[in-house]
C-alpha cells in the first residue's frame, strides 16, 4: 500500500495549501507511517493496525475514537469496507468519496471515478485529486507527492556508501528487480539481460533493491549476469528499514525495474524513472507523470497489443507468468537506451546548455495523427526554450514519436474542440509568451528575429497579428484572400483566451494592444484533396454544432445566398481565379463545406437537441447527407483535375 499511501499525500498537501490554519489527519496502515514522516502538511496520523482488523472490539474503539473528533471534512480514497463502516458512524459534516453504486448514500458528495487519465499525471493522480473538485478549492493543485528526508538521516546513508566503497564519481543506478508477487515481477533471465546491457553500455553503479527474505531470487539474477556486470552490483548493499531505503535512494540518479512501491518513492523525491509494466496491470493508472524522457514506462501491451483482445483483467492476472515470456528486452531496449541517453550520459547537458540560448517562449501546438509532420515541426521551432505538443489521443505513431524527442514537452488531452484544446494548452505553458503554431505550418526565419527582437526589447503590446502564406501541393496560393490572412498567435500568457463559444474558428480575446509582425508562418493546408476535405468536414461539424447550441434556424440565406456570395466574392473579387485550378479547388471545397454540409447538418442537430427526433435518425441522415457532399465535390474534382 506504500503507492495508495504516499500518492494520496497530494490531498493533505493540497488541503493544507487551501486552508494553512486547518487540521488535517491521515488515516492509514501502520506499516506505511515512513513514508509520512516529516510531512508538514499532516497534523496527526491515525494507524491502522492488525489488531483493527482482527478484533472487532478494537475497530470499534478506533471508530468511536473518529467520531469524538467532530470532523468537518472526511475525504475517503480508500473507498473499501473498513473506510465505509468509518465515514458511516464518523458523523463528519461533509463526506466526500467516488461515486459507487450501492454507497453513494453515505458521503454528502461523490465525484465520477475517472476511467481514463487526462493529462500526463496518470489515473490515479488525476482521481485523487477529483476529489477536491466539490470544495472549489482557490488554488493551483499540487499534484507531486513528497518525502521528506532530516540531516541526520542523508548523513547517515552517506556512510553506508562509503563502507560499501560505492565509487563516487559514478552515477548510481537504482534497479526495482522483485515486485511484490511473482506476476509483478519481470521474468529474472530478463532482468538480468537488462542489467546486462545497462552495465556493457554505461560506466554506473548498481544496486539492487530487494528485501532480505527474497535474496535466493537476487542472487539468481546476480548469477545471471556476465562477471563485468557483477563488478558493477554492489549486491550485500541493502536498507535495514524503510526509512534508510528512501535516505538511499535519495542518494541514487535514477531507477529502473518493476513497478511498486520503491518507483512511486523514488519519484516522489525527484528521481527518473524507468518502469517495465506487468501484463495484468492497467499502466494508464499507475504511469504517472510520464514525459518519455524523465519519467518513462513500458508495458507488453504497447507492442504485442493482439494478446490483449477481449482479456478482462482477471483473465490477464491469471496469464500474467505466461504472457510475461513474451515481453522480451529487445522490445524496449531502445527505448530505455533514449531514457539512459537523457538521464544519465552528457545529451542532457547538450540539451539544457542549448535551451539556455533558446527564446523564453512556449511553441504550443495541438496535434491529432500528425505523425508525418511533428519531426519537422519541432525542428523548426527549436528557437523556443519550450516546445509543448498537446495531443488529442492520436491513433498513429504520433505518441511514440514524440517521445522520443527528449526536449519536448509532451501532454495528452481530450479533444471537446479547438477554443478547449487551445485553452488547454495556455494553462500548462511555463513560459510568460506563447506561440502557437499549428502541425502543418512552419515559422519563417525572418519571423523567427522578430519575434526575438520583441522578447528581448520593451514594447506595449500584450499579442501580435501574424501573416501566413498558403500553400497548394507545395505552390503558393497568391489570391483569393488568402494573401491577406493573418491570425493572432503570438501573445502573453495572462492576457488572452481563446472564446468558449467558438467551437472552430477559434477567436482569441486579448486584454491590451494588438501588434502586426511582418514576419510570415507558411501554411501547407492543402497537400492532397482527401486531406483538405477532411479538415473541411470535421470544421462543418464543429461549427454545425456550435450554431445549433446557439439555436440558429438556417434560411433561404445559409443555403444559397451565403455560399454563393462567397465563392463570387473570393473567386472573382479577391482574383481567386488567378491561381488556377489550385484557386478553383480552394474554393469549391469551401463551397461545400458551407453549401453541403454545414446548413443541412444545422437543422438536424437543432432538432435532435430539442427532442424531435432520436440519436439515430441523427446518425443516419448525416451519414447520407455526407455521402451526398462526397459524391458531388468528388465529381467536381474529377472534372477539375481530369478534365
Amino acid at each position: 500500500m506504500i503507492g495508495d499511501v504516499l500518492v494520496s499525500t497530494i490531498i493533505c498537501n493540497n488541503l493544507k495549501k487551501a486552508f494553512p490554519d486547518a487540521t488535517v489527519h491521515y488515516m492509514v496502515y501502520a506499516s506505511t507511517v515512513p513514508v509520512l514522516q516529516g510531512n508538514p502538511s499532516i497534523d496527526k496520523l491515525i494507524l491502522f493496525e492488525d489488531k483493527h482488523r482482527k478484533s472487532k472490539w478494537q475497530f470499534a474503539k478506533l471508530i468511536w475514537s473518529i467520531r469524538k473528533e467532530k470532523y468537518d471534512l472526511i475525504i475517503d480514497a480508500y473507498s473499501k469496507l473498513e473506510s465505509w463502516i468509518t465515514v458511516f458512524f464518523s458523523n463528519a459534516k461533509r463526506r466526500i468519496s467516488y461515486a459507487k453504486k450501492g454507497r453513494s448514500f453515505l458521503y454528502t458528495d461523490v465525484v465520477a471515478l475517472l476511467e481514463d487519465p487526462k493529462t500526463n499525471l496518470g489515473l490515479t493522480i488525476d482521481r485523487r485529486l477529483s476529489l477536491l473538485n466539490p470544495l472549489n478549492l482557490n488554488i493551483q493543485p499540487d499534484p507531486f507527492p513528497k518525502l521528506y528526508l532530516t540531516n541526520e538521516e542523508k548523513a547517515s546513508v552517506k556512510k553506508v556508501l562509503e563502507s560499501h566503497h560505492v565509487i563516487s564519481s559514478r552515477r548510481t543506478v537504482m534497479l526495482s528487480i522483485i515486485g511484490s508477487s511473482d506476476i509483478k515481477t519481470y521474468p529474472l533471465e530478463y532482468m538480468a539481460r537488462v542489467i546486462g546491457f545497462i552495465a556493457d553500455n554505461y560506466n554506473v553503479n548498481l544496486l539492487l533493491n530487494y528485501i532480505p527474505s527474497q535474496r535466493e531470487l537476487a542472487k539468481t539474477i546476480y548469477d545471471l549476469c556476465s562477471t563485468s556486470t557483477q563488478e558493477k552490483i554492489y549486491f550485500d548493499l541493502l536498507a535495514s528499514s524503510l526509512r534508510e531505503y528512501i535516505a538511499l535512494m535519495n542518494e541514487c540518479d535514477m531507477i529502473i525495474g518493476n513497478d511498486g512501491g520503491a518507483i512511486n518513492i523514488a519519484k516522489a523525491l525527484n528521481k527518473p524513472s524507468f518502469i517495465i509494466f506487468s501484463p495484468w496491470i492497467a499502466k494508464k493508472m499507475w504511469a504517472t507523470f510520464e514525459d518519455g524522457k524523465f519519467h518513462r514506462s513500458v508495458h507488453l501491451n504497447d507492442y504485442r497489443p493482439e494478446l490483449f483482445e477481449n482479456k478482462t483483467e482477471r483473465m490477464l492476472k491469471k496469464e500474467s507468468l505466461e504472457l510475461y515470456k513474451h515481453f522480451k528486452p529487445d522490445f524496449f531496449i531502445e527505448d530505455l537506451k533514449y531514457w539512459l541517453s537523457y538521464n544519465l550520459s552528457s545529451y542532457k547537458e547538450k540539451i539544457q546548455e542549448d535551451q539556455q540560448k533558446r527564446l523564453p517562449l512556449t511553441a504550443a501546438v495541438i496535434t491529432y495523427n500528425e505523425e508525418e509532420n511533428v519531426a519537422s515541426l519541432v525542428s523548426n521551432l527549436n528557437f523556443s526554450e519550450e516546445v509543448l505538443i498537446v495531443d488529442s489521443f492520436s491513433t498513429d505513431g504520433t505518441k511514440e514519436l514524440m517521445q522520443k524527442f527528449l526536449d519536448v514537452k509532451f501532454v495528452q488531452n481530450e479533444f471537446k474542440n479547438f477554443s478547449d484544446q487551445r485553452n488547454f494548452a495556455i494553462n500548462r505553458s511555463s513560459n510568460d509568451w506563447i506561440l502557437f503554431v499549428d502541425a502543418d505550418e512552419r515559422v519563417t526565419p525572418a519571423l523567427k528575429d522578430e519575434i526575438s527582437e520583441i522578447l528581448n526589447g520593451e514594447n506595449g503590446y500584450n499579442a501580435y497579428k501574424i501573416r501566413r502564406k498558403f500553400y497548394f501541393k507545395g505552390e503558393p496560393l497568391r489570391f483569393g484572400g488568402f494573401q491577406t490572412d493573418k491570425v493572432v498567435r503570438l501573445f502573453k500568457k495572462g492576457f488572452a483566451q481563446y472564446d468558449p463559444q467558438k467551437k472552430v474558428h477559434e477567436q482569441l480575446l486579448v486584454q491590451g494592444k494588438v501588434g502586426l509582425l511582418k514576419g510570415y508562418i507558411d501554411h501547407y493546408s492543402f497537400k492532397n484533396e482527401e486531406g483538405y476535405r477532411a479538415k473541411m468536414d470535421h470544421y462543418a461539424e464543429l461549427r454545425a454544432q456550435e450554431l445549433a447550441e446557439n439555436g440558429l434556424k438556417p434560411n433561404g440565406y445559409h443555403f444559397i445566398v451565403k455560399p454563393v456570395y462567397r465563392f463570387l466574392y473570393h473567386y472573382i473579387i479577391r482574383f481567386g481565379f488567378l491561381d488556377g485550378k489550385k484557386g478553383l479547388f480552394t474554393e469549391l471545397c469551401t463551397v461545400s463545406y458551407m453549401f453541403l454540409f454545414k446548413p443541412l447538418f444545422t437543422p438536424i442537430l437543432f432538432l435532435e437537441t430539442f427532442g424531435f427526433i432520436p440519436h439515430s435518425i441523427k446518425d443516419l441522415f448525416i451519414g447520407l447527407l455526407y455521402e451526398f457532399c462526397i459524391f458531388i465535390t468528388h465529381n467536381f474534382n474529377h472534372l477539375l483535375f481530369r478534365g
